[in-house]
C-alpha cells in the first residue's frame, strides 16, 4: 500500500486490480488512490464499467464514442469499477480493447470487481478479444484482494438503535 500511496505506479504506467466481496471497500480504495493521484497533480476519472460501455454504445450513433475514447486514453488514472457483473458483448469488447490498447504502457488503470480475475474471461462473449483485453489489463498490475464483512452491513448494525433505547 505504501508503494501505491507514493504514486510511483502511475509514473511507471502500472495497473491496480482490486477484488473482494460486496462492501469490502474496493471502490473506496480505488477512489482513495485516485484522490492521492490528484493531490500529486495527476488526472483521474471514475467510471462504472457497465455505464461506460452504455455511453460508448450510445455515442456510436453520433460519433461521440471516438471522442470519449480519445479523452479517456489521456487520463493518468482511469478507474473502471465493477468488472464481471454483467456480460460484455463483442462490440463492447472492441471498445475495451481500443481503450486499453491506447492506454497500455502509457497510462494507469484501476479495475475493481467482486468476481475473481480468473473468471473475467467467462463474462466476455468473444474469447479472442477477451484474451487481448485482459492481456493489456491484468499483466503489469498490482493485485489486491479484500476480505471480510460488508462495511455497509457493519456500519448499519452500529447505527441501528434497539426500540427500547430510541
Amino acid at each position: 500500500m505504501l508503494h501505491l500511496a507514493s504514486c510511483q505506479w502511475i509514473q511507471w504506467h502500472e495497473k491496480v486490480i482490486i477484488t473482494g466481496a460486496t462492501g469490502t471497500g474496493k471502490t473506496y480504495l480505488a477512489c482513495a488512490l485516485a484522490h492521492k493521484a490528484c493531490l500529486e497533480n495527476y488526472r483521474a476519472q471514475y467510471h462504472r464499467l457497465s455505464r461506460l460501455l452504455q455511453d460508448m454504445h450510445l455515442g456510436r450513433a453520433d460519433d461521440t464514442d471516438r471522442k470519449l475514447l480519445r479523452k479517456m486514453s489521456k487520463i493518468d488514472v482511469l478507474i473502471t469499477d465493477d468488472w464481471g457483473t454483467s456480460e460484455v458483448n463483442v462490440t463492447q469488447q472492441r471498445y475495451l480493447l481500443e481503450l486499453f490498447d491506447d492506454r497500455y504502457q502509457s497510462r494507469s488503470t484501476i479495475a475493481t470487481s467482486q468476481v475473481p480475475v480468473e473468471q473475467w474471461h467467462d463474462t466476455m462473449e468473444d474469447p479472442t478479444l477477451a484474451d487481448a483485453i485482459l492481456d493489456r489489463l491484468v499483466h503489469n498490475a498490482h493485485h489486491i484482494s479484500l476480505k471480510g464483512e460488508s462495511m455497509r452491513k457493519t456500519h448499519a448494525l452500529r447505527s441501528i438503535k434497539p426500540y427500547d433505547q430510541a
